[in-house]
């Protein structure tokens, strides 16, 4: 049985004119389900903002820098995707609480992948507190790391589509996205991937167009319609380094700028553009093993009736069509990928390859921050993401920290694992649960804290577990009070509840300390006696 998890996909691309959703169910390799999509635009003060952190990322050495600026704009950024979340969810009557995960690309205003340093903002701990799902963010840096160019990452799931294009089994077929920079994918007979940047996309057009004419892109390639392409002037963009190297190179919306307003009239320069587009396409071909016998056009070009037209012209030998020829949404296309590259990432797959980013060997990607449920002065309540078994097994590994427990026995990962999966059914059912302690300064695991409501008592059930090496720091008394200050807001007609085996006297202190009051004694010859302890909301 495939482990399923549902993913939310956030786009906002080199265009910079607003955010792409998509809702992706997958186990990380095959695609079960493509969800609805939704576009929202940004407003035109905002897009005009977001431009400028391009001018201010120039001075940035270091990938983690943010000017004063910079940070803002990042934070703004970031809840206007918070609020395409809850737009999306509440457009569709999607509950938060089925959604795994969310993919969060956000906005690119640095890559230069010859320095290793390539530079998205947006804040993913922000994102997974403002919409209390779990963000995997940041899925770039490690393929720079180990030697990538940072770039394409959407390969692995045009792939993925491929394999499931009726009739093309076993042929060679490439999809080209053309977005702010262009960008393609092939998938050879043998089903090896093979992907890099093509050249530029609808930048150039769009910045020509905005400044000669003050509209924010040429709709349809209404306006490259009625110009003729400036032969020169193609033919020099044709001849830059980029194109002409052997060697593959990712690409930053910087490396080609518009031309000129004396070089050019607005249709000839649209026109002209719109050739490069199409043409640089083309010429990049010569680096596949194969020719494509099929070309599936995604992202805003494929609406440009001009470069589609030149496509055409330029294949002359394969089938050239837009996405949704094949089922397929062009505009919602990357915002998929990231929800796919999510899963792909939570579950330790590989996000790229030798053939796609020029990585020594294939690497997964991605930093994974659960939303905060609670904080205090000193600790973090969070969620549990994949891979945290190992530190719940870490926790009850010990007899001195299992020595209270059900059967007093250590715990194996196997253990671990069906009780954190158990944890993590438990919230999505109730909203409430077991979640993960961690320390807010450096983020190491402290233990594990929550309430547990059980029903056949209709009472809630506090309880926490501390890493031996962290006892009598207070961190116990300290979650255990925040987690007490909750309830009385939240459950204002709940009775919560905390027991205690007699002779846990450190436990016993931090319940007295959190202020719960002691009601019973409970006599237990088999698993020793408890001392129960109550508040009652509204306390």
């Amino acid at each position: 049985m495939p482990d399923l998890k549902t993913a939310i996909g956030l786009m906002s691309g080199t265009s910079m004119d607003g955010i792409d959703v998509a809702l992706v169910r997958t186990d990380g390799e095959a695609i079960v389900e493509r969800g609805p999509a939704l576009g929202l635009a940004y407003p035109p003060d905002f897009r005009k903002r977001l431009a400028q952190t391009l001018e201010i990322a120039k001075s940035i050495k270091h990938r983690d820098e943010r000017p004063e600026d910079m940070r803002q704009i990042e934070q703004e950024l970031t809840l206007r995707h918070a609020e395409a979340v809850r737009a999306f969810l509440g457009r569709f009557k999607i509950p938060s609480q089925d959604v795994d995960f969310i993919g969060f690309h956000g906005q690119t205003v640095l890559h230069r992948p010859h320095q290793a340093l390539t530079v998205q903002i947006g804040d993913g701990p922000l994102l997974a507190t403002e919409t209390g799902i779990s963000v995997v963010y940041d899925m770039r840096a490690n393929d720079m790391v180990h030697g990538g160019q940072g770039a394409p990452l959407v390969p692995v799931y045009h792939a993925a589509l491929a394999a499931g294009i009726e009739g093309y089994g076993g042929k060679p077929v490439m999809f080209v996205n053309i977005g702010g920079i262009s960008n393609l994918t092939f998938i050879g007979s043998d089903g090896a991937i093979v992907a890099f940047d093509s050249g530029p996309g609808n930048t150039l057009i769009d910045q020509w167009v905005e400044d000669q004419a003050g509209v924010p892109y040429d709709q349809g390639g209404a306006i490259a319609s009625e110009g003729v392409v400036i032969g020169g002037l193609a033919e020099r963009y044709l001849a830059n380094l980029f194109f002409t190297s052997e060697r593959r190179m990712s690409l930053d919306r910087n490396d080609f700028r518009p031309p000129e307003a004396s070089e050019a009239g607005l249709h000839d320069g649209a026109r002209t553009l719109a050739y490069v587009t199409a043409a640089a396409i083309s010429m990049s071909t010569r680096h596949l093993p194969e020719v494509p016998v099929l070309v599936i056009v995604c992202g805003g070009g494929r609406l440009n009736r001009v470069i589609m037209s030149d496509l055409q012209a330029l294949f002359a030998g394969a089938s050239v069509a837009p996405a949704e020829d094949f089922g397929f949404n062009g505009d919602s296309m990357e915002a998929e990928a990231w929800a796919y590259l999510a899963v792909r990432s939570a579950k330790g797959l590989p996000l790229t390859f030798p053939g796609t980013t020029g990585v020594k060997k294939p690497v997964t990607g991605g930093v994974i921050v659960g939303p905060v449920f609670l904080d205090t002065e000193r600790l973090i309540l969070t969620h549990w993401q994949p891979g945290d078994a190992v530190l719940v097994k870490a926790l009850h590994s010990q007899l001195e920290s299992v020595r209270y427990l059900a059967d007093g026995q250590p715990w194996t990962l196997e253990r671990a694992e069906e009780r954190m999966a158990s944890w993590i059914a438990e919230f999505k059912r109730d909203g409430i649960g077991m979640l993960k302690l961690v320390a807010k300064d450096e983020g190491r695991f402290i233990g594990r804290a929550g309430i547990h409501y059980h029903r056949a008592a209709d009472v809630y059930g506090l309880s926490f577990s501390i890493l031996p090496e962290e006892a009598g720091k207070g961190y116990a008394t300290e979650i255990g009070r925040a987690l007490m200050a909750w309830f009385a807001t939240s459950r204002p007609t709940g009775t919560l509840r905390a027991a205690s085996d007699v002779n846990n006297l450190a436990s016993l202190r931090v319940l007295e300390k959190m202020g719960m009051q002691e009601f019973e004694l409970e006599n237990n010859a088999s698993m020793g006696d408890n001392v129960f302890f109550e508040m009652r909301a509204g306390e």
